[in-house]
C-alpha cells in the first residue's frame, strides 16, 4: 500500500511521499533521493530544517518521526557528526546549450551535444571536491529544464533554482565548437548572496584533445574558488633512493637467479635470458603468437601434460586475433605477505624492443600488483592443476557422486590453500613507451591511504600485450614506502555513491 504523509508547519515544507514500505527501506538511487530532497527544500530556512529534521520533527509533530527515520533524514544523517561540518551548498548544473556546427546535430560526440557532455563533466568534478558540494543529478535537473543558454534571463534561472529545485547555486551557459576550438560562455548564479546580478560570467576556451576536461576543471575552480582536486599522477612523489627503500619485499626482482620467486617461464611466450651489456639476466616476453595453440599449450602445462623444455612451434601472429590483442601474457611472482594499512613503492625497467622497428607505435605494458584474501565461500570445483594431480578431468570429476566431490574439494583446499584465494585489490603501474630503449618507472601505491584491511597476500603480475611484439623487463622490485610511519586507513572513493575503483597511477597528459 502506498504511504502518504503531509505537514504544513511554519518551519517545514509540505512533504508528499509516495513509496511502498519496501521502497522506503532499501537503498534508493541518488536520483530518487534528489527528487525527494527537491520537494523537501522550498526555501533556505526550510533547507536548514530538513537537514536537522531528526530533532525538529520530534519537537514539532511526533507522527513525522517515521519520516525522519526513513526518507526526510537522508540529508540529516550525513550532517549529524561529532564536529560541525561545512555548510552544504546545493548546486544545479543545467545542461549547457550547444551553438555552432553541433547545434542541430543530435548525434554529435557519441550521441549527445558537447554542451550536455560538458555539463556532465562539471557535475562529476564538482562532486569530487568534497561533501560540501551537493550536486543535483542530471535527470532531476533535466526534468526542470532543458539546456539553458547564456542568453537566458537570469531571473528565469533564479526562479528555477529557488522555486523548483531549491538549490543555492546554478550554472548555465552556451558551448560552441569551431575547427577544434571549444568556447564555453558560462554564468553562475548564487542565491546565497541575495544579489539580483549573477555571481560571475566567464568564458573558458581550449583547443587541445582534452578540451572538455580542461574547461570543466576551470569551471569547477571558478565555482569553488580553489584549485580542483585531481587524482594522483605519475611523478607527484619523488622516487626514494635505493638506500632509502632498503630491502625488496620479494626475491629475485632482478632475475639474476633465473625464475626463482617467479613463474617457471614457458619458453614460448616467457623466457629468462641474458640481457644487453650492463643488464645481467632479464625477462623476455613475446605477445606476437597465434592464440589457439598458445592457449592449448598453457592449459597442457597446468594439467602436467606438457614440458617447458619442449615447447611447441607456434606461428607468429600480429593480427587482432593474436595473443597480444586478447589475453596478453602475464608473468607472476610468488606470494608476498601483505600488511594492511601500508604503502609500497613498485619499480620496473621496460624495453619493448619491437618499437625499434616501429617508432610510430605506443606500447602499453603494465605491472599489476594484485591483492588476495582467503575465502570462506563454498568451493564447488577443482582447479586444473589439482585435477591433474588426481588424474581427473572436468568430465570425470563431474560424474562423481556429490559427497565424493565435496570430500576431494575439502582435501585439496587444505592441501593447496593458495589455489583458492580470491582477488580483492588491484593497482597497476603504467609503463607507456614510445621507442625501443630501456625506461625506468616507479610509483607508490595505494595512491591515497593505505592497503585495504582484507588484503592478506600480494602478487606482482608483469603484463605485456598490445602492440604485438617482444617486451624486455628488468629490476621489477617491490618496497615498503620509507616515508610511511603509522598504518594508514583505506581512502574511500571521492565520488558520492561511487564504488571503489582500481587505484591507478597514470602518467599525466
Amino acid at each position: 500500500m502506498p504511504a502518504w504523509c503531509g505537514y504544513n508547519g511554519s518551519m517545514l515544507p509540505h512533504i508528499t511521499i509516495y513509496a511502498s514500505a519496501e521502497e522506503m527501506g532499501r537503498n534508493t538511487s541518488r536520483a530518487l533521493w534528489d527528487r525527494i530532497a527537491i520537494r523537501a527544500r522550498h526555501s533556505r530556512r526550510e533547507q536548514r530544517a530538513c537537514r536537522h529534521a531528526g530533532m525538529l520533527l520530534a519537537s514539532r509533530l511526533c507522527v513525522l518521526a517515521v519520516i525522519a527515520a526513513s526518507v526526510t533524514c537522508a540529508r540529516a544523517a550525513e550532517s549529524i557528526t561529532t564536529e560541525k561540518p561545512a555548510q552544504k551548498v546545493f548546486v544545479a548544473v543545467f545542461d549547457f546549450a550547444t551553438a555552432g556546427k553541433e547545434a542541430g546535430n543530435a548525434t554529435a560526440l557519441k550521441g549527445r551535444p558537447c554542451g550536455v557532455q560538458l555539463a556532465d563533466s562539471v557535475r562529476l568534478k564538482l562532486r569530487k571536491q568534497g561533501k560540501q558540494w551537493d550536486v543535483l543529478d542530471r535527470l532531476s535537473t533535466a526534468e526542470a529544464s532543458g539546456p539553458v543558454a547564456a542568453e537566458t534571463d537570469p531571473a528565469t534561472v533564479r526562479r528555477l533554482l529557488g522555486e523548483t529545485l531549491a538549490c543555492d547555486v546554478g550554472l548555465f551557459g552556451t558551448v560552441q565548437t569551431l575547427d577544434g576550438d571549444v568556447r564555453a560562455d558560462i554564468i553562475c548564479i548564487d542565491l546565497r548572496q541575495g544579489s539580483e546580478t549573477p555571481m560571475w560570467r566567464k568564458v573558458f576556451t581550449d583547443d587541445t584533445e582534452r578540451s572538455r576536461a580542461v574547461i570543466a576543471t576551470g569551471i569547477v575552480e571558478a565555482v569553488t574558488g580553489q584549485a580542483a582536486w585531481k587524482p594522483p599522477e605519475y611523478g607527484d612523489e619523488p622516487e626514494p633512493t635505493r638506500k632509502q627503500l632498503g630491502e625488496a619485499l620479494h626475491v629475485n626482482g632482478t632475475f639474476e637467479a633465473g625464475a626463482k620467486g617467479w613463474d617457471a617461464p614457458d619458453n614460448l611466450s616467457t623466457f629468462i635470458v641474458d640481457g644487453p651489456e650492463g643488464r645481467g639476466r632479464i625477462l623476455r616476453v613475446r605477445t606476437d603468437l597465434q592464440r589457439e595453440p598458445w592457449l592449448a599449450y598453457r592449459k597442457a602445462l597446468r594439467a602436467g601434460q606438457s614440458d617447458t623444455a619442449n615447447p611447441p612451434d607456434v606461428a607468429r601472429d600480429t593480427s587482432y586475433g593474436s595473443v597480444a590483442a586478447l589475453e596478453g601474457v602475464h608473468y607472476r611472482s610468488d606470494w608476498i605477505p601483505a600488511e594492511p594499512g601500508s604503502r609500497y613503492w613498485l619499480l620496473a625497467d621496460c624495453c619493448p624492443s619491437t618499437a625499434r622497428s616501429n617508432p610510430e607505435s605506443v606500447f602499453f605494458p603494465k605491472v599489476f600488483v594484485k591483492g588476495f584474501k582467503r575465502t570462506l565461500h563454498a568451493h564447488d570445483g577443482l582447479p586444473d592443476s589439482s585435477l591433474a594431480e588426481l588424474d581427473l578431468t572436468p568430465r570425470t570429476f563431474a560424474a562423481l557422486p556429490v559427497e565424493r566431490r565435496k570430500e576431494l574439494i575439502a582435501a585439496d583446499t587444505e592441501k593447496h590453500p593458495m589455489r583458492y584465494v580470491r582477488e580483492c585489490y588491484r593497482w597497476y603501474l603504467a609503463c607507456r613507451v614510445t621507442h625501443g630503449e630501456w625506461e625506468h618507472f616507479a610509483a607508490p601505491f595505494p595512491p591515497r591511504g593505505g592497503l585495504p584491511e582484507d588484503v592478506e597476500f600480494l602478487q606482482i603480475q608483469i603484463y605485456s600485450y598490445w602492440p604485438p611484439g617482444e617486451y624486455l623487463w628488468d629490476n621489477v622490485l617491490l618496497f615498503r614506502d620509507p616515508a610511511q610511519k603509522p598504518p594508514l586507513p583505506e581512502a574511500p572513493a571521492r565520488t558520492p555513491s561511487g564504488r571503489r575503483a582500481s587505484d591507478t597511477v597514470q602518467p599525466s597528459d
